[in-house]
């Protein structure tokens, strides 16, 4: 097919072809397929395109396709259950027809650093965790909503929660990143880098648990805030405003992302 039809053509002609199958990124996995002529051009030119157009310029440092790709997916792809440490439940998912791994997400394909801000401890707020907009991809699963989430540290090994980790020497776990081939992260909940406060369900799962690569890629999951702990902020937010502490009624506003 590319013999008869596409040879003819030049590359910045096959390009604007490409460019046109951007809405969404099977199209180009699948052109990719065709020959190593796509494939060289879709993953030189198309995903550092796409790229530029989600991340801001600052943090795309590399020319390196390998860097684009892992950007590409974290833009469009929901790490599933898996990725995000949901324990598994084999019979479970295979009777719901469960999808724990990665595949394309759903709602927003930005990630914004506000986001990563309403994730971290206090401690950590200057790190730049850039975190796709809330709820991400949501999957009901064990008689609970999980809202999936995915993001990245820029310059990750410059940041305080690389600091904190490798300080506390903190070992990694079998839990695999979702956007990169990084075979262990660390759990972000127990090395006290996330916001405290955000606390358990009755069953003993985290509310929000959160989990980083070597790299800086990022994979984790919101659950519904536990009712006892809905009461809990309501009644912090009432004795905020009844002595005037704007910032306890930021942290119990922000809580409900």
């Amino acid at each position: 097919m590319e013999e008869s039809v596409f040879a003819a053509l030049t590359d910045d002609i096959v390009l604007s072809i490409l460019a046109k199958l951007d809405d969404d990124p099977r199209h180009w996995a699948r052109a990719a397929c065709v020959s190593t002529r796509f494939s060289t051009l879709i993953r030189h030119f198309c995903w550092k395109t796409k790229c530029s157009q989600t991340f801001p310029s600052s943090l795309i440092s590399s020319d390196s396709p390998s860097t684009w790709s892992s950007l590409l997916k974290l833009a469009v792809c929901c790490p599933g259950l898996r990725h995000a440490g949901i324990p598994a439940d084999r019979n479970a998912a295979k009777r719901m027809n469960i999808c724990r791994n990665s595949h394309l997400a759903g709602g927003y394909r930005h990630l914004r650093r506000e986001q990563g801000c309403k994730l971290l401890a206090r401690q950590f707020r200057d790190d730049n965790l850039f975190l796709c907009d809330w709820p991400g991809c949501v999957h009901s699963y064990q008689r609970r909503d999980y809202m999936l989430f995915r993001g990245f540290f820029h310059n990750f090994k410059a940041s305080g929660v690389w600091r904190s980790i490798s300080d506390e020497k903190r070992r990694k776990i079998d839990v695999e990143c979702a956007f990169c081939t990084c075979q262990h992260t660390w759990d972000l909940q127990s090395a006290f880098c996330l916001r405290r406060g955000f606390g358990y369900h009755l069953d003993g799962e985290p509310v929000v648990r959160a989990y980083v690569c070597e790299n800086g890629h990022v994979s984790g999951a919101w659950t519904n805030i536990p009712l006892r702990l809905e009461l809990d902020l309501y009644q912090i937010q009432n004795h905020a405003r009844a002595i005037g502490i704007d910032e306890i009624l930021l942290f119990a506003g922000d809580y409900s992302i």
